[in-house]
């Protein structure tokens, strides 16, 4: 079970683990703060539609099976990051998923994006399973990309419309990373 501490840029200690049944309520918490912080993630205020119980089996999800990896950051017992990774079901596909992360706007540029994914790709590559991790990423998210970039994901297309906010469409990137090529 991971548990590990690491120190940000601005000197406060960062708990990363995998949570409990128990942080369910504090990740959908979570989850509603920051979609009101930015219109980089796929929903907006009010639009988390996620009970307790669903909320519970996502995370039971992530702790059984081992294609799957769920984080949350968190300073002084506040969850203020998290990132999770969701493989395939079937077999031709196990070996693949999505990776998706965000971090509360207070605490960007300290450096919890850059631990979250480091950890995420390090768990891939230790997993013996997954061989790719894939995601989307707004093109117009030029510091996502960047950090993205960093650990080897590259661009491997583009999906137009992707989100629909305030009447205005806005494109994806696809990117991957390989690994054990």
């Amino acid at each position: 079970m991971l548990n590990k501490e690491i120190k940000l840029k601005n000197g406060q200690i960062c708990v990363l683990r995998q949570p409990l049944l128990d942080d369910a309520q504090n990740i959908l918490d979570y989850l509603d703060a920051i979609s009101s912080e930015t219109d980089f993630i796929t929903y907006g205020k009010g639009e988390i539609d996620c009970t307790l119980e669903e909320e519970q089996k996502f995370i039971q999800d992530h702790l059984e099976d081992a294609n799957k990896m769920l984080i949350i950051a968190e300073i002084d017992g506040n969850i203020i990051g998290m990132t999770d990774f969701t493989g395939g079901k079937q077999k031709r596909i196990h070996h693949i998923g999505e990776f998706g992360i965000t971090v509360l706007r207070k605490y960007w540029s300290l450096g919890i994006g850059s631990v979250l994914t480091e950890t995420i790709v390090e768990w891939a590559k230790n997993s013996g399973i997954v061989r790719k991790i894939n995601l989307k990423v707004r093109v117009d998210n030029k510091r996502a990309i960047k950090l993205y970039k960093k650990f080897g994901f590259v661009r491997e297309g583009i999906i137009s419309r992707q989100l629909l906010i305030d009447n205005n469409f806005y494109d994806a990137y696809l990117m991957g990373l390989n690994i054990h090529d």
